[in-house]
């Protein structure tokens, strides 16, 4: 077991490693190293923390010419006998901040992989968490900027959760994959969460533009989800998989345009659906929803021009819709495939708006 520290100009830096704990656990001649390197930092504060019993895990942490940076890991919480990391690994890198803050959390057992990476950053903040006891090959990777505005990226945050409370016996996650990439954005949010599900992938990217949104969300299996943002400004995506939708795929794409809104949702037990969302204009709304236990259907939505609006909602089995608007201005097309007006995710215009009933 090996571990060594080096801090310079840092007010609070530490690092430990923990003996093993649980009946069972192997500690490789890679167990434990954690590295802490700071360079022209002001109240800054490093934390690591490490599993004794773990294999191969390692722990680093770069802060370089910031001021009040901020950076914790932490892979074993000593919640009980399997709250531990074995082929985890740890790294924070954050180059030239300004009160950035990134905080990785592991606690699981198998090869997690959490890695962030923040450069030239003002008021930053990533946050990663696995929290799975039973866990297998998750890794979530955060890196924000340089895009560049003026070499910031003002205000991001990027927060990443993989499985449930590391003290529960029903938790069930593998080969998890997160990934969330912010350059040269500015206000920029993304944030993804998988809970409980298992060959999962969320993957979402911001290209320049500024105060762009993407949230994704997943708790079932084998789920796809995938949003990509480049340039444009004040464009917003909000991606759902909901409980026990399983074998299924979203793809928002907003490219070039301002001003959008991008909003899908497979709905409860839903199974092999797919939603394919593209917008090159502006001021456009997509909203696609497909409803609990539906499965095999198809929607599409595909926008350019200004202030088109399209909805789509599907509520049985084996559907395809597709919307196409090409160029123009004001244009609306909603399709209902299965759907009555009161029901759940029945799809119309109201006030200027699609409007997704509740």
């Amino acid at each position: 077991m090996k571990k060594f520290l080096m801090a310079s100009t840092a007010v609070f830096a530490l690092a430990i490693a923990a003996p093993a704990f649980a009946a069972g656990s192997s500690g490789g001649s890679n167990d434990d190293a954690a590295t802490i390197t700071q360079t022209g930092e002001t109240s800054s504060s490093a934390v690591q923390h490490q599993p004794g019993g773990g294999d191969g895990n390692v722990a680093t942490i770069t802060q370089t010419g910031g001021a009040l940076d901020s950076a914790t890991q932490e892979q074993w919480r000593n919640n009980n006998g399997v709250d531990f990391a074995i082929t985890s690994h740890e790294t924070i890198t954050q180059t030239n901040n300004l009160h950035a803050t990134a905080s990785q959390e592991d606690n699981g057992n198998g090869g997690d992989v959490q890695q962030a990476t923040q450069n030239r950053n003002a008021n930053v903040s990533s946050s990663q968490t696995i929290n799975e006891p039973f866990g297998t090959a998750n890794h979530q990777t955060s890196t924000q900027g340089d895009g560049s505005f003026s070499n910031a990226n003002v205000s991001s945050s990027v927060t990443q959760e993989i499985g449930t409370n590391p003290t529960s016996t029903t938790a069930n996650d593998n080969n998890n994959v997160q990934s969330a990439t912010q350059l040269g954005q500015l206000g920029s949010t993304i944030s993804q969460l998988i809970s409980g599900g298992s060959h999962d992938t969320q993957t979402a990217s911001e290209d320049p533009g500024a105060n762009n949104n993407i949230n994704q969300t997943s708790f079932g299996s084998n789920e796809q989800e995938t949003a990509s943002i480049a340039n444009g400004s004040n464009n917003n995506v909000t991606q759902l998989q909901n409980a026990g939708s399983h074998n299924e795929s979203e793809t928002a794409s907003v490219t070039g345009g301002n001003n959008n809104t991008v909003n899908q949702l497979q709905d409860n037990g839903s199974n092999a659906n797919t939603e394919l969302a593209t917008i090159t204009g502006s001021f456009g709304q997509a909203f696609q929803y497909q409803g609990a236990g539906v499965n095999g259907n198809t929607e599409t939505i595909s926008q350019s021009g200004l202030g088109n609006l399209a909805g789509q909602g599907q509520g049985d089995n084996g559907n395809v819709a597709t919307i196409t608007q090409t160029g123009g201005f004001g244009n609306s097309a909603i399709q209902n495939q299965g759907l009555l007006s009161t029901q759940t995710g029945f799809m119309s215009v109201s006030g200027g708006n699609v409007v997704r009933h509740p």
